[in-house]
This record gives C-alpha cells, structure tokens and sequence, in this order.
C-alpha cells in the first residue's frame, strides 16, 4: 500500500540578503519539531553579486540549516523549472527559500476524505499579507460605521 500524504505546498521565501535569517531558522525547526510539517525538499538560492548564483541543495548546505537531520522524502519536487523561476527574480544581494512541505496536520483528514471517495475539489493558499489586509479594511468599516 502506498504511503498516505497530506497537502504538500511549495513554497519561496526571498530575503533582502544573502543569508536565510536565523528566525526564519528556527521557525521552520519548530514547525518540523511539533510535527505540523514535513520538509519534503529544500533549496537555497543566492545571489550575492552580479556574477555569482549560487543553487544549493539541502544536502550541499552543511551546518547552516542543520535543524533539518531528516532524510528527504522527496528531493527533487522543487523542479528545475521552479527553481530557475524563483533564482531568475532574486535581485543581487538577495536569498530564497525554497520548501516543498507536507502538512501532517491534514493526513487524517486526506485518509478519510479517500476513504468515503471523497475528492479535493478547489484548494487556495490566501498569503498573510493579503488576510491581513482584509481584516484591517473590515476593522475600518467597522469603527466608520
């Protein structure tokens, strides 16, 4: 039987410098430590001058995300294609992140839904930036009504 999974996203995070922030670090090592997520691939990309990109693959990273000590279910999700995108917007002196991550908090629910024969028929990610948006517009029709 072939193994269950959750939603698997994939994600870039660009930062406005050449390192990926240890905040950043840590967060995603809590997320992989209570379980939430599962890194299913990670890639660095730098662009720390005007002749130098630099695509780094978890494996060729060594200790500067070493908060990740698990084998990768699924190196290589994070396509080529992806990654050229993602490398070809990053401005010089500029990072990303990139994570194809399983969220574990959705397998029960993913079994079950096959289970019933269920299907998935629409699924949006909204960005932060975007609920935070429309929860500060709704908090102004709020106090101006």
């Amino acid at each position: 039987m072939a193994p269950t999974f959750g939603p698997v996203e994939l994600i870039a995070l660009a930062f406005p410098h050449d390192r990926i922030p240890d905040e950043v670090k840590a967060q995603v090592a809590l997320l992989v430590a209570t379980e939430q997520v599962r890194i299913i691939d990670l890639v660095v990309v730098r662009h720390p001058d005007a002749e130098t990109l630099d695509i780094i693959e978890l494996a060729d990273l060594g200790g500067e995300l070493e908060f990740i000590e698990t084998e990768l279910e699924g190196t290589g999700l994070a396509g080529q294609e992806d990654i050229d995108a993602i490398a070809g917007d990053l401005e010089i002196g500029t990072s990303a992140l990139i994570l194809v991550i399983e969220h574990l908090w959705s397998v029960g629910v993913a079994d079950a839904i096959r289970a019933t024969g269920g299907v998935l028929v629409a699924s949006e990610r909204i960005p932060a930036e975007v609920v935070a948006a429309v929860a500060e517009l709704a908090e102004l029709d709020a106090t101006e009504s």
